[in-house]
């Protein structure tokens, strides 16, 4: 997939400070979605589908970038305060829950295996407990 000029323009904010994409998935952050973009995303990407927020991993931080039309919104969570990632509804929908101090944020992905690659790299980063 080409990365839109929007997209762009926030890596290479990121990759200035330091911090190379290791990951890039389509993704919306539940809380700031609307319904209509919920819907899109079940119904799967199309080629003419819209796509204004990304989830960019890199490994000292997970960040959602929002694209706007005049300014760019990255919301920034250091990787050492993630305590868990895990399935909302395994098997039913596309959206894993990121546990952070606490709390935790919904991820939609509008891709089922964009999610289960995000989970799986974010599983093989935890420390295994014995």
């Amino acid at each position: 997939m080409e990365t839109p000029k929007k997209l762009r323009r926030a890596l290479k904010k990121l990759k200035a400070e330091g911090e190379e994409p290791l990951l890039i998935f389509p993704a919306l952050l539940e809380r700031y979605a609307t319904q209509q973009m919920l819907a899109m995303t079940r119904i799967g990407m199309g080629d003419d589908q819209k796509i204004f927020s990304w989830l960019v991993v890199t490994r000292k931080n997970v960040h959602f970038v929002r694209t706007g039309i005049m300014w760019d919104r990255v919301q920034t969570v250091p990787m050492d305060k993630i305590e868990d990632v895990e399935y909302v509804q395994e098997f039913h929908n596309n959206t894993l829950r990121l546990k952070v101090g606490g709390a935790s944020e919904n991820i939609v992905f509008y891709e089922d295996l964009d999610g289960i690659r995000f989970y799986q790299y974010m599983k093989n980063l935890q420390p295994k407990e014995s």
